[in-house]
């Protein structure tokens, strides 16, 4: 590779430095990939991947690809010391069109977001590539790396670093990590051939050895042990050590292991995400503790929520949306590393007198439904969502109450009966939806031609209950009734502004969109 020049140089071929090239990709962005290490990696080491993950890869236009490799609707079973099941997390809504829990195989979707970039985007990735330094020169950053023992130079806009926990580019950029790190440490074991089949994940909350075996696709299974202080780590990883483990908890010898490491976690955000046209994302930026199985599925959520913002400031030569991401980001993984340590609370009780207590409250709030619903069917996981950065609160407090929420996926039909789900339709672009029973009475084909030049989409929705009508813009009918709650059902007859990454920007009344228009207007 010789000296060279791009928009964006990533750092990392990790699942988010490789969705955030396929995402900058898409938008038309041009961005070079470099990773330290020869290849992907050929182990597990993620496991579980969410709705919102899965709806990035929709919008990759892979999700027919890889949804048939993974294990979808994955609940958690919870069992007490005695092996009776206390709770069960198994959530049956598809918001964001697809189940909440699901399980896959790292390898997998590294190998397929990979090929696309190489075969769909025509995008080489380099391997075996280790960022040196760096120094600025005007608007450009000039980074040293070497390969193979010869070092060039790549310039660039950004920089975004998605080189996980040890980030060079965060130390050469002295930006601290603050949180707590936790000395614990955890066995994992990844086995083939397990003769372990319940479909969903297990959860022992016993004080004495506290477990969790998560499925995967193609009889692949994982078991994480909490090791006591006494036990020393070499002796762990013994196949003896093992093989004891494992049949307590009902293996056979027929499995054959795939990895075992031992670990420690962390639960630590960075205090800068943005500095010197350099960002960072994923590990880099925030480290999850595992027991929500987060880590991975936030690190998407940054290259989504980033690479739309990037396209953004090349094209309009504005980097000022930039300043935006990490006000929007960095709450809610703050929240993520919270409800991951409850959960962590609930499989790794302190004392049996707490695990006794832990099971009294599950006890409890199963004959209550609402309480019930709020825990069994996952609703105390924190919504994507904000309250400042790239949108626009209004006066009407029911507005507000979805201004910064991922918006919806529905199945939606056409007025030619055929049925998908909405982002089909909306793909990574800007649109106004108009929510309406007769979305067509409101925009003319001039204002429609008005946003096409602020590159704005314009669909229509219409509820359940009424179908759509063929007219010179998309209408598409509320087929799965997603919209139909108490939420959207105040919002008929308005307009939300979506951003490429499906979140609500703005509400109006569906017959006003010079809001929406001055909107584009302030960031140019």
């Amino acid at each position: 590779m010789k000296n060279c020049s791009t928009d964006v140089l990533i750092v990392g071929a990790g699942p988010t430095g490789l969705f955030l090239s396929n995402l900058l990709a898409s938008h038309h962005i041009k961005n070079i990939l470099i990773e330290k290490n020869s290849s992907t990696v050929k182990e597990p080491r993620a496991v579980s991947i969410d709705d919102e993950s899965l709806r990035v890869i929709q919008s990759l236009g892979l999700i027919n690809e890889f949804i048939n490799k993974i294990s979808l609707n994955c609940g958690s079973y919870y069992f007490s010391p005695n092996g009776r099941i206390f709770a069960t997390i198994n959530p049956s809504s598809k918001l964001y069109g697809f189940p909440k829990r699901n399980s896959f195989d790292q390898p997998d979707l590294e190998d397929i977001l990979l090929r696309n970039l190489q075969v769909k985007y025509k995008l080489n990735v380099f391997f075996d590539t280790k960022f040196l330094n760096f120094y600025q020169k005007k608007d450009i950053i000039c980074s040293r790396v070497i390969s193979k023992k010869i070092k060039f130079q790549i310039n660039s806009k950004f920089i975004v670093g998605c080189d996980g926990a040890y980030s060079i580019l965060r130390k050469l950029l002295d930006i601290k990590l603050l949180g707590s790190i936790y000395k614990e440490k955890w066995l994992i074991l990844d086995l083939f051939n397990s003769s372990n089949k319940f479909r969903h994940t297990q959860v022992f909350c016993d004080v004495r050895r506290p477990c969790i075996t998560l499925p995967g696709p193609r009889g692949i299974r994982r078991y994480e042990f909490k090791l006591h202080k006494s036990e020393n780590e070499k002796e762990c990883l013994n196949l003896i050590f093992i093989k004891k483990l494992l049949t307590q908890k009902g293996e056979n010898d027929n499995f054959s292991i795939r990895r075992k490491c031992v670990y420690t976690f962390n639960a630590l955000i960075a205090n800068c995400w943005f500095k010197n046209k350099i960002l960072l994302a994923g590990d880099a930026a925030h480290q999850t503790p595992p027991f929500a199985g987060q880590g991975m599925n936030s690190g998407v959520r940054d290259a989504l929520n980033l690479s739309w913002k990037l396209a953004f400031a090349i094209n309009s030569n504005n980097p000022t949306i930039l300043n935006s991401y990490e006000k929007e980001r960095k709450y809610h993984i703050a929240q993520m590393i919270k409800i991951s340590l409850l959960m962590g609370r609930v499989l790794n009780p302190k004392n049996k007198f707490l695990g006794t207590l832990t099971r009294l409250f599950f006890y409890l709030i199963s004959y209550y439904k609402p309480a019930k619903d709020y825990i069994f069917q996952m609703r105390f996981k924190p919504k994507p969502s904000f309250n400042e950065g790239f949108l626009w609160k209004t006066n009407n407090k029911y507005e507000n109450e979805l201004i910064g929420q991922l918006f919806p996926q529905p199945t939606v039909d056409d007025f030619k009966g055929n049925q998908f789900l909405l982002d089909e339709i909306l793909g990574n672009n800007f649109f106004i939806i108009i929510y309406s029973d007769y979305p067509e009475k409101f925009i003319s084909n001039n204002l429609i031609k008005k946003f096409k030049t602020k590159n704005i989409n314009i669909l229509g929705i219409t509820p359940e209950y009424i179908n759509p009508v063929q007219t010179n813009f998309n209408i598409v009918r509320d087929a799965s009734k997603t919209l139909c709650n108490y939420q959207y059902n105040r919002q008929l007859n308005k307009a939300f502004f979506i951003r490429p990454d499906k979140y609500i920007a703005s509400i109006t009344r569906a017959d006003d969109y010079n809001s929406i228009y001055d909107l584009m207007d302030e960031l140019k």
